[in-house]
């Protein structure tokens, strides 16, 4: 398990922040007007989307490092297959 750098701690942070206040907005003023109206549900659903934008980026980001990982051993086991021959 790889330790997590500066761009995922912010990742993690604005999403979790975002996911809280984006939900207590939304709350706050479904319960000053009390119905669903065309404003809210484009509110809930763009609200959602950037959930789902946060958790794509930070899939994104987990597999970049991976394939990175990846790339640097292929290099490393083909620099030693060099070097015996």
């Amino acid at each position: 398990m790889s330790r997590m750098n500066v761009f995922e701690m912010v990742l993690l942070v604005v999403g979790v922040g975002a996911a809280i206040l984006g939900f207590r907005l939304i709350n706050q003023v479904y319960k000053s007007e009390n119905q669903l109206s065309w404003l809210m549900i484009i509110a809930i659903f763009n609200w959602l989307m950037l959930l789902v934008m946060f958790i794509l980026l930070s899939l994104i980001v987990d597999t970049s490092k991976k394939e990175l990982n990846e790339i640097k051993t292929m290099m490393y086991t083909l620099s030693e297959n060099k070097r015996k021959r």
